[in-house]
């Protein structure tokens, strides 16, 4: 009966020996990929911006309206753009369609555009490998070409606390965003960055004049100027985007004055965050057990095992022996009983 326990404990240490290393050697690889067609929606909203409104003169013309609600939307799904290569294995190519509008407003359109952009499925670096584009104006179907920085959408698997370069689409290049510390979103770990932006010009625009204090003029060619603080929260295991905010800032500057375009603060709303957490929470504690779990319980209860096995083969082994010994003894010599010995003879 030892021996079957013996067997059976030293089969068991064998496995967890083999399960720790195997894990983190050829199940992680395998499970370190992101998705073909991730499929999010995400929502942002934020209260009391002030935002710069252009609509027809019918709508209202051009305002200036100050406490509203907007709400900036982000959809991800996958994409194989035409006549560009198709993503191979260890990359992905994705289409993100963004726009903002103010709430409670006709035809309260602020921003929209679609964007194309390759990454190493693995890292989140981006590696243009697949036609990446810009589009902004929504006849133009297939975009602008364009050359992107750093991480887009997501951070890399195992992310780590230190800081990266992330993708400014108001830039049109990457700029750093630093660990900040860790935050617990409904009971999820997660590293939490921020990227600062200071005062940029991203472009110019034709302005009437009386909207920016020059009303002897009928329009003047004044800059937008950019600054933003993007906080990003990142589930590390997964490296996905469990929350963002956006403290951002874009006004027109001309001689010395200006008149803001959007200024105010947006943030993932409770219902996508609370839809992210569960949605990586799982993959989250998978990666774990693969990584870190997983390898440490078998290397420490694996020789453990095979230890206690080995003792109780042994112990076995020397139970088996006893009676053949005795068998020995018996055959040299055998065992003498009072009816061997001599009898005594009578004096």
């Amino acid at each position: 009966m030892r021996r079957i326990v013996g067997l059976f404990i030293v089969a068991l240490g064998v496995a967890l020996i083999v399960l720790a290393i195997g894990l983190p050697t050829f199940v992680y690889p395998r499970l370190e990929k992101v998705p073909a067609d991730p499929n999010l929606h995400l929502v942002a909203e934020g209260k009391g911006v002030t935002v710069l409104l252009a609509q027809s003169p019918d709508e209202g013309g051009i305002r200036l309206l100050t406490n509203q609600t907007v709400r900036a939307t982000r959809q991800i799904n996958g994409e194989v753009r035409p006549n560009a290569r198709a993503p191979k294995s260890g990359e992905a190519f994705y289409k993100l369609a963004f726009r903002t509008d103010v709430l409670n407003q006709t035809n309260g359109l602020l921003t929209a555009y679609v964007e194309g952009g390759s990454i190493d499925a693995k890292t989140g670096e981006s590696n243009n490998c697949c036609g990446d584009y810009l589009s902004t104006d929504v006849a133009d179907t297939l975009g602008q070409p364009i050359k992107h920085q750093g991480l887009q959408w997501k951070f890399p698997f195992r992310t780590k606390k230190h800081s990266y370069e992330f993708w400014d689409v108001n830039l049109k290049r990457a700029t750093t965003a630093r660990f900040d510390g860790t935050e617990k979103l409904y009971g999820l770990l997660t590293y939490r960055f921020v990227q600062p932006i200071t005062d940029q010009v991203i472009g110019q625009n034709d302005v009437p004049g009386s909207l920016i204090g020059a009303p002897d003029q009928p329009s003047v060619k004044a800059d937008r100027v950019y600054s933003d603080t993007r906080t990003i929260w990142i589930e590390p295991n997964t490296g996905a985007i469990v929350k963002g905010s956006e403290k951002v800032n874009q006004r027109l500057v001309w001689n010395g004055k200006q008149v803001p375009v959007i200024q105010g603060t947006l943030t993932y709303d409770d219902a996508t965050v609370k839809k992210l957490v569960h949605k990586y929470k799982g993959s989250a504690a998978g990666l774990v057990f693969v990584t870190k779990i997983g390898p440490i319980g078998g290397w420490i209860l694996g020789p453990i095992l095979l230890i206690i096995g080995i003792f109780l083969l042994l112990l076995s082994r020397g139970n088996q022996e006893d009676p053949i010994q005795q068998e020995r003894l018996d055959d040299a010599g055998g065992t003498q009983t009072s009816a061997d010995l001599p009898s005594k003879q009578a004096h």
